[in-house]
């Protein structure tokens, strides 16, 4: 059981005497799982558990210069995943939905770079100091570190989960720096240039082409007086985009989930088939599916589609007439 965590929210109050006593309580926790070892990794705020230290230096980092505030699942340090938390006499509304938030977020690092959790982590980390870690592992560091770094001196918030959650509501003051650090975890898109009226996509074969090979429409956007292209930034402007979120990785994510994998064949597993219309599985067209597509359907795991597109206005008041359709695959697994 992993000892009360409360004492890390007085970093400014680092002489109290419950900090102190909660330092202590976390050496001895850290030592005891951590067997056959004299070093740990030090979380005060300076060392970001990138360094380790003896348990006087380690001691003496987190009465100094204090531990990390967003440090609140040890996995650096011989806590598992799912364990008991010692009780605590007081637990605050806020604490709640910011350990909430933060857990969600070490849930998406840990679904993303399944070979880098807590329990490698901790069994191997001397390993990963020792070796040059691959491309992988970097940008699981990456990602890590800005797990780990607060938003702000003593801000219960780390960065990565503030972007997140500032990209929800597209208020990042740093769009472009934002998205460097969300691409890793795999919520990224390919732009696709198009032809003006729809009847091609300039991809493969044909991602070098200047016009389009049916209608014979230039693929730039060009000045009605001129008719020259036009460019921004130095880059030519492509009539239409389309924005690809690609398919296999998202679908790979669902599988890589904890809390979604077992839900990709409910149908299959879970399903009650006593004649009742409870779910697309129990249709008459998946049934016909199966009938016809027997070697597919013999392998549960395997994803069916529903695909659903509409066309809007994004921008209601503006006097140029311009319309998104986006198209929509959904997963038709799930449990309703």
């Amino acid at each position: 059981m992993a000892p009360d965590k409360q004492w890390m929210e007085l970093v400014h109050d680092r002489l109290d005497d419950a900090y102190i006593l909660g330092v202590e309580k976390f050496l001895n926790y850290a030592f005891t799982r951590l067997e056959e070892t004299h070093e740990i990794r030090c979380p005060c705020i300076k060392c970001c558990n990138a360094i380790s230290g003896t348990r006087e230096l380690v001691r003496s980092h987190l009465i100094e210069h204090g531990i990390i505030p967003n440090y609140t699942f040890w996995y650096h340090h011989g806590e598992r995943l799912g364990e008991a938390q010692s009780d605590s006499e007081f637990v605050d509304d806020n604490d709640i939905e910011y350990g909430d938030r933060e857990d969600e977020i070490h849930d998406i690092l840990r679904d993303l770079y399944p070979k880098f959790d807590g329990d490698n982590m901790n069994n191997d980390g001397d390993e990963f100091l020792m070796e040059e870690p691959n491309p992988e592992a970097k940008r699981f560091y990456r990602v890590l570190k800005d797990f780990e770094q607060p938003l702000y001196q003593s801000s219960k918030n780390s960065k990565l989960s503030t972007l997140v959650k500032l990209l929800h509501i597209k208020t990042v003051d740093s769009y472009y720096e934002a998205k460097k650090i969300i691409r890793d975890l795999g919520l990224s898109y390919k732009k696709i240039d198009t032809c003006k009226n729809d009847y091609m996509l300039y991809w493969k074969d044909d991602k070098f082409l200047e016009s389009c090979k049916v209608c014979g429409v230039s693929r730039w956007n060009e000045d009605k007086h001129s008719g020259e292209t036009k460019f921004k930034s130095g880059k030519k402007i492509p009539n239409k985009i389309l924005r690809y979120f690609p398919l296999k990785p998202r679908l790979q994510r669902l599988f890589m989930s904890s809390k979604k994998s077992y839900l990709m064949t409910w149908h299959h597993d879970k399903r009650v088939d006593d004649g009742i219309m409870r779910h697309p599985a129990d249709s008459i067209a998946w049934k016909k599916f199966d009938e016809l597509h027997q070697y597919f359907a013999a392998e549960p795991r395997n994803v069916r589609l529903g695909l659903a597109s509409d066309g809007f206005q994004p921008f209601r008041n503006s006097k140029i007439t311009y319309s998104i359709w986006p198209v929509v695959l959904i997963p038709i697994l799930f449990c309703q």
